[in-house]
């Protein structure tokens, strides 16, 4: 975590600072992303041949991981209005409150936002970020033209954040170095500062940086900084006093699996053994006892150098083949093999493994536990060492959630005239684990006696939109209270007349007919009893 003064953060001195403090946690940061990847480049393949054998289980402890709890993308709600509780929090704390039509808003509002910038994917990149990278940073950006908000994530691997000294500490900005190609083939850094006054860049060249810290560099450049700020680039600010960012930093600064890293390379050896011994035993070296050749093993070239003889080789390769030997007295033939313990060999890999779970908190999904459990109780349980990692830095999702939403929320009330407040949002975050759907939808049918029939939509775990589910309910309803009026107009107006001789205009007798518009009227008065329930 880097600190620093407010007051002196933009100046070409704290830049060029800041710079090389910055630079040890990145490099600290990519060697990590390398040992995640198991490569150095993109163009690299991660694991072409046998030699040397790769399990890369730091990228299975991080993505198992990220996927619990990031795999569901998080639930934001707005607290019901509540009059009496508004009432209080205003004389309290001398404050405006959201009414009802502002909840609505914002519900709208949040939804909206979070549908045009795939909320879901989003999250489980910033927590594999987090997991790997020990960080993860989100940049808010307002389109002039149409408004939109866009959540960018900023890559963790050039990104640091800058916090001042104050307690609880605060956020005054966002430091990303990249690294850019010049013509001639040397590269430049730039520095994009993000703080409370807007944007600004920082520019290096190749050649002070050669001389940085030398003599010759305070003889040329006379103290100047190694960063030099281009002013004409500068960008004034558009959030107000805060920053458009949002910033999750590793507390304990630990990776997921970096406690484990020298375990799995000692798991990683004990393959690599067991691949090696089985390959010797391939290529066992045979032993006869009882048998003599006449050919030489080896024999002197023409440039005077001792080399194998061919002809050896060739005669051993057809005694190999061959199936039948003739031995002397007391001759044998057996193979050179090492000796296999296959038992310890799987002891000892079963202890490695039990220990990576174990640090790293995630669990082993070859585990007989995992394939005999049959319930989500059974899977919770196995889940259990990962859920209270989880809890170590949860909160700080939560505020960081909640964070986004004050940033946007206070960009709304300068622009549009209102008074949202980001306090009543409610941030939920998910777990993504495997689920019994029957039981669930169980669940909520029972509970919609006491629920209302957004939340019971909600529990239910076939991922739909409760608002978009209601809609259609409400449409289908009204639907059927105007197709059942219809029918009624329809019946009012089919009622006969009475002919004279007691026949009606169907021939048929009166008392017939009068027992037909009895029924007629029944099944009217039926209607009018289902519509007005209904209704």
């Amino acid at each position: 975590m880097l600190r620093y003064s407010r007051e002196k953060l933009e100046t070409e001195n704290a830049v060029t600072d800041i710079f090389f403090k910055a630079q040890r946690e990145l490099e600290s940061r990519k060697e990590l992303y390398e040992i995640y990847r198991r490569k150095l480049t993109d163009e690299e393949i991660a694991s072409l041949s046998d030699e040397n054998i790769k399990v890369p289980l730091e990228r299975y402890i991080s993505i198992m991981s990220a996927g619990y709890f990031g795999g569901k993308a998080p639930i934001y709600k707005v607290k019901a209005f509540d009059k009496d509780r508004n009432k209080i929090i205003e004389e309290l704390f001398d404050k405006a409150t959201n009414k009802e039509q502002d909840i609505k808003e914002m519900e709208e509002l949040i939804s909206h936002i979070v549908d045009y910038n795939d909320d879901c994917s989003h999250f489980f990149d910033l927590v594999l970020d987090f997991l790997v990278k020990r960080a993860c940073y989100e940049i808010y950006y307002k389109d002039k033209n149409t408004g939109e908000i866009t959540i960018a994530r900023s890559d963790a691997l050039e990104t640091v954040a800058i916090w001042d000294y104050s307690l609880p500490k605060q956020l005054i900005g966002i430091y990303r170095i990249i690294q850019t190609t010049m013509a001639n083939g040397e590269y430049q850094n730039m520095v994009e500062l993000i703080t409370s006054n807007g944007k600004r860049y920082y520019y290096d060249t190749p050649e002070k940086r050669s001389l940085f810290g030398m003599p010759e560099y305070e003889i040329k450049y006379k103290g100047e900084s190694l960063f030099k700020e281009k002013e004409e680039e500068r960008k004034p600010k558009l959030w107000d006093d805060d920053i458009p960012v949002t910033a999750i930093e590793q507390e304990d600064g630990l990776a997921i699996f970096e406690p484990v890293i020298s375990v799995i390379q000692s798991y990683e050896r004990v393959i690599q053994n067991s691949r090696n011994t089985f390959k010797y035993n391939d290529e066992a070296i045979l032993v006869v006892k009882g048998y003599e050749t006449d050919t030489p093993l080896t024999i002197i070239d023409e440039n005077g150098n001792e080399i194998l003889n061919p002809a050896r080789i060739k005669e051993d390769e057809y005694k190999r083949q061959s199936k039948t030997w003739y031995l002397g007295e007391g001759g044998d033939v057996y193979w050179v093999l090492k000796d296999v313990n296959d038992s310890a060999l799987q002891n000892h890999k079963k202890t490695l493994m039990d220990i990576i779970c174990l640090c790293s908190f995630c669990p082993n999904m070859t585990d007989l536990g995992f394939t005999s459990a049959d319930n989500n109780s059974a899977l919770e349980k196995k889940f259990f060492s990962l859920q209270q990692y989880i809890a170590t830095f949860e909160g700080e999702f939560k505020k960081g959630l909640l964070r986004r939403w004050e940033i946007i929320l206070n960009k709304f009330n300068k622009d549009k005239g209102k008074q949202y407040d980001f306090r009543d949002i409610e941030v939920r975050l998910q777990r993504n684990v495997p689920s019994d759907q029957a039981s669930e939808t169980d669940r909520a049918l029972k509970l919609r006696a006491m629920l209302s029939d957004e939340t019971c939509i909600n529990l239910l775990p076939d991922d739909l939109d409760a608002k978009s589910e209601l809609a259609k309910i409400d449409k289908q309803n009204q639907e059927n209270i105007e197709k059942n009026l219809q029918n009624m107009k329809q019946l009012g107006n089919s009622e006969y007349e009475i002919k004279e001789g007691g026949e009606n205009d169907m021939g048929l007798p009166q008392q017939t007919d009068n027992r037909a518009k009895k029924d007629v009227s029944e099944d009217k008065q039926a209607n009018k009893k289902q519509i007005t329930g209904n209704i």
